[in-house]
């Protein structure tokens, strides 16, 4: 096999980071955050103040996990982890030692608490 049929066959990264979004879209389950919020009556948005729909809250996961990605991309710390988070919806980006992302995640935050012992 010469080397540009090797090259050929590798993917994008760009290609592996949609199909790794993609595949969090199609398996993170957006129903149960929806219930959760309107069950809490957690709104989003200045003018609306509306619990989001599923749909908007997959647009919004799509948009934080893009977000984590481009951080990510733009860091100058390899093998850590990048976030973007807004309206409980928490992504993070794993970018390996080479500079891929190596790893998505997708969390709904509905309470946290951190300390550093001071």
């Amino acid at each position: 096999m010469i080397k540009e049929d090797i090259i050929q066959k590798r993917k994008l990264p760009e290609m592996v980071e949609d199909q790794m979004i993609e595949d969090i879209i199609q398996n993170f389950n957006f129903r149960k955050c929806y219930l959760t919020m309107k069950s809490l009556n957690w709104t989003w948005g200045l003018e609306d103040r509306s619990v989001p729909s599923i749909e908007r809250l997959k647009r919004s996961a799509i948009d934080r996990l893009k977000n984590a990605i481009e951080v990510a991309k733009q860091g100058k710390c390899f093998k850590s982890t990048y976030f973007s988070s807004s309206g409980g919806l928490k992504a993070s980006a794993f970018v390996n030692r080479y500079g891929y992302i190596e790893n998505l995640i997708l969390e709904f935050v509905l309470t946290e608490w951190e300390s550093d012992g001071d």
